[in-house]
C-alpha cells in the first residue's frame, strides 16, 4: 500500500513539473509572437499581424462591436493604417497564462502610445486576453482577443472641461 501510495505522489509531482514546463515553453513561444505583433503594429505592417490570425478570429475591442473573420479585421486594420494615426510604443506583459487542450489563454496589461494627425502623442495603458489555437503544423494563431482601457475616458473629458475652465478664469 506504501508503494502505491508513494507511485501516485510521485506521478502527481512529475506531471505538475512537466505541466509547469510546458507552460513555460508556451509562455516563451507567445512571448517571441507577441514580440513580431509588437513590431509589426508600430510598422504599421497590417499583412504581418494579420498572418498571425486565424482565419474564424473573433476581435473584440474597446469602443467597438465585435468582429469576426479575417477580411472583417483586415478591412478594419486598413482604415486604421489609412487613417494617420500610427503607434508609436506598444508593450505586452503576460501575467496568466491558462493552456485548455490545443488552446492557449493569455491573459495580461498593455502600455501603448498613439499619435495622429494634428493630435498630440496619446498614451493608454490596459488590460487584454488572447487566445492562441495550435495549428495543425504546431504553429500558434490568435483565434479569440479583446481588450480594454484601464483610462476611464469621461475622468478624462470632465479633466478636461477643468482645464479649461481654469484657463477662462
Amino acid at each position: 500500500m506504501h508503494k502505491l501510495i508513494y507511485f501516485i505522489f510521485l506521478t502527481v509531482i512529475v506531471s505538475s513539473s512537466l505541466f509547469a514546463q510546458d507552460v513555460d515553453k508556451v509562455k516563451a513561444k507567445i512571448e517571441e509572437m507577441n514580440k513580431v505583433y509588437t513590431q509589426a503594429m508600430i510598422d504599421n505592417d497590417t499583412d504581418k499581424m494579420l498572418s498571425m490570425y486565424t482565419d474564424d478570429v473573433i476581435s473584440m475591442p474597446s469602443y467597438q462591436p465585435t468582429v469576426k473573420g479575417i477580411a472583417k479585421v483586415r478591412e478594419l486594420s486598413e482604415l486604421q493604417a489609412q487613417s494617420g494615426w500610427k503607434t508609436t510604443h506598444f508593450a505586452l506583459n503576460i501575467t496568466d497564462l491558462i493552456l485548455a487542450g490545443n488552446l492557449a489563454i493569455e491573459i495580461g496589461n498593455y502600455d501603448m502610445k498613439m499619435s495622429g494627425p494634428e493630435m498630440p502623442e496619446w498614451a493608454d495603458n490596459g488590460k487584454y486576453i488572447t487566445i492562441w489555437e495550435e495549428q495543425k503544423d504546431g504553429s500558434m494563431k490568435i483565434k479569440v482577443e479583446t481588450w480594454n482601457t484601464d483610462t476611464n475616458p469621461w475622468a478624462q473629458m470632465e479633466q478636461a472641461k477643468q482645464d479649461e475652465m481654469k484657463k477662462v478664469d
